[in-house]
């Protein structure tokens, strides 16, 4: 496996850094693993009092790595005649509901969660800033949901959180659209707590780190878990439920002749050029 996730405890801080700069910190399941690991980590040491997660690098994350998409549910299984078959529902509904889990660890994390963003959050990285409590942005920040391209259109595991924090208007267009918003974007649609210089990024998270650590270990402890208890409340926590369900049903996607299938274009021509092609098809789509 290319790419690790690196874990220093310091001062009350817990520093977690996604660390494969050469593919922007794209993640594989393995790293996603390892990360949550680290927040495992930070939950048990006592002297820990608030996480801070970043990526190295210029980005952040552009998320889970594409050449695992399409392969996540198991090796292909043939039939009696030889011909491949689909994945089991049970088998995308379990892979779906571990991969969900991760990012309802962050959110439910009991100690404040604090994530650095610099160029890409994507995908899956914007899911482990929406996760965290607060998120400052350097003014690279690209943030957005690129991969409901891929046929999903929507079924995004924080659609709930998405709704409540950007409105249903806005939530919608960021998934539909499958923008990418600048810093300035998000910090205007409540993405982002804060934008600041790309180089001042490190110093502006210490700050609010050093002000977090010297908060009381109980108070902040309690503090989360009336946060949790709100968002439940609200219903913000059902997206944790149904999440799963609704992936593992927008994965198995018909594209008819005229559509843009990313599965058998990567098959074809490799991630890098079917990842281009994808992006085209929707400029020529919108320009017409």
């Amino acid at each position: 496996m290319t790419g690790s996730i690196d874990y220093v405890a310091k001062d009350g801080r817990a520093y977690i850094t996604i660390n494969r700069p050469e593919k922007k910190n794209a993640m594989t399941s393995a790293m996603l693993d390892q990360l949550m690991t680290g927040y495992d980590r930070a939950e048990a040491d006592d002297d820990v009092r608030v996480v801070v997660l970043q990526g190295a690098g210029d980005d952040f994350t552009t998320g889970h790595d594409l050449a695992e998409v399409g392969t996540e549910y198991g090796e292909t299984v043939y039939d009696d005649r030889g011909r491949p078959r689909k994945p089991s529902q049970r088998a995308r509904l379990l892979h779906d509901k571990r991969y969900i889990e991760r990012f309802e660890r962050i959110f439910k994390f009991l100690k404040p969660t604090l994530t650095l963003v610099k160029g890409y959050c994507l995908g899956g990285g914007l899911y482990l800033a929406e996760s965290s409590d607060l998120v400052i942005a350097a003014d690279t920040a690209k943030m957005g949901h690129p991969e409901q391209k891929l046929g999903l259109s929507g079924a995004a595991y924080f659609a709930a959180w998405e709704m409540m924090t950007l409105g249903p208007r806005k939530a919608r267009e960021l998934l539909l659209m499958a923008d990418v918003w600048d810093a300035q974007t998000c910090l205007a649609n409540g993405l982002v707590n804060k934008v600041v210089p790309a180089a001042s990024l490190a110093e502006a998270g210490e700050e609010w780190a050093e002000r977090i650590v010297r908060l009381p270990r109980d108070g902040i402890v309690m503090g989360k878990a009336a946060t949790n208890l709100a968002m439940n409340a609200l219903g913000i926590d059902a997206q944790f439920s149904y999440g799963h369900v609704l992936h593992a049903l927008a994965t198995n996607v018909r594209y008819e002749t005229d559509e843009y299938n990313f599965m058998k274009q990567r098959r074809d021509k490799g991630v890098r050029a079917s990842n281009h092609e994808r992006e085209e098809f929707y400029v020529a789509k919108e320009k017409a």
